[in-house]
């Protein structure tokens, strides 16, 4: 029995160490002057070409070399280039007096094309104690279900809206890279916009399927929510945290922000953000979306789908279009 426990652990750590030198061989790739790993990768490949008969010293100097590796990423500066790709450029700025929210570089962009607009800026003020309703929107490509893109809409009594859009932020030249997300290549920057552009650029101009949920909160909670995503967006702007496709993507704010409504979520939902996908069904099993008498959760899907080309020639008219589309929508 003690045989056998001894060669499972063995086996999963050799797993563990397997999975973790492929991590390291990622950092040499997407981050070539880490030399410190570099000179551990030397050394340990000398060592284990002098003692190449005893495995277990080979183990301890891969582990050895995981760890150097390990130390090298934490080494490295967070992402600060000189300039950043045009989408990206600007963070929002955040003023909050008594009940109203200022927000400066509201991002509203113009598209001709996905590639193709005129990067346009707002300030905006919004009373607080008129947050109406919050939606969460999440956007799929390419067939893929278990990921996808997630957002949050805020709307005002005044029928304003604003979106939070946690994106990758993409140094000039670069090209975003899933793995590449794993090696600080990239930033991470909370995007404050309006549905014209963070929503349409999505169903109009890339045609991703983009489906917007409206939540179900108890009064007061939604503006707890904004300002906890406010909390999270300055701090990560404050120090330029880099984007990380599994512990730092566009769902990482997200979920803390939900634990902020409720601080006894279990902890296994923090790891929701690595299959993301998976978070309206979280939302919808919790009752913390709005859905119709007896509305399963395939039907709602199905209602808040929002399909392409919405009104592409009365931009003023987007955001109502979506609410009149998700209202008179038939499962």
């Amino acid at each position: 029995m003690k045989k056998a426990i001894r060669l499972f652990l063995r086996t999963i750590a050799d797993v563990g160490l397997s999975i973790g030198l492929l991590w390291l061989l990622g950092l040499y790739i997407y981050q070539p002057w880490t030399i410190l790993g570099l000179l551990s990768l030397a050394v340990a490949w000398g060592i284990y070409r002098y003692k190449r008969g005893n495995s277990g010293c080979t183990r301890a100097w891969l582990w050895g070399l995981l760890g150097c590796g390990i130390v090298s990423y934490h080494l490295l500066p967070n992402p600060n280039p000189e300039r950043w790709q045009t989408s990206w450029a600007r963070e929002p700025q955040f003023s909050i007096q008594g009940d109203t929210l200022t927000i400066s570089n509201l991002r509203d962009f113009r598209y001709r094309s996905e590639t193709d607009f005129d990067a346009h800026y707002r300030t905006e003020s919004y009373d607080l104690t008129q947050l109406t309703d919050v939606d969460f929107a999440e956007c799929h490509w390419d067939g893929m279900e278990a990921i996808c893109h997630t957002m949050l809409s805020f709307g005002f009594a005044d029928g304003r809206r604003f979106v939070i859009s946690a994106e990758t932020r993409l140094p000039e030249g670069e090209v975003q890279n899933a793995l590449g997300g794993l090696y600080k290549r990239y930033g991470l920057l909370y995007v404050f916009g309006t549905e014209e552009d963070l929503f349409a650029l999505r169903t109009n101009y890339r045609h991703e399927d983009l489906l917007v949920m409206p939540m179900k909160l108890k009064p007061g909670r939604g503006r707890v929510l904004l300002e906890t995503f406010i909390r999270i967006a300055q701090q990560a702007h404050s120090s330029n945290k880099p984007y990380n496709t599994i512990s730092g993507n566009c769902s990482s704010g997200v979920m803390e922000s939900f634990r902020a409504l409720a601080p006894g979520m279990p902890r296994i939902y923090d790891l929701a953000p690595i299959h993301n996908g998976s978070i309206s069904a979280l939302l919808y099993k919790h009752g913390a979306l709005i859905t119709r008498p007896d509305e399963s959760y395939d039907e709602l899907r199905r209602r808040t789908y929002l399909g392409y080309d919405l009104v592409p020639d009365r931009r003023d008219q987007y955001s109502q279009a979506i609410r009149n589309k998700i209202q008179f929508n038939t499962p």
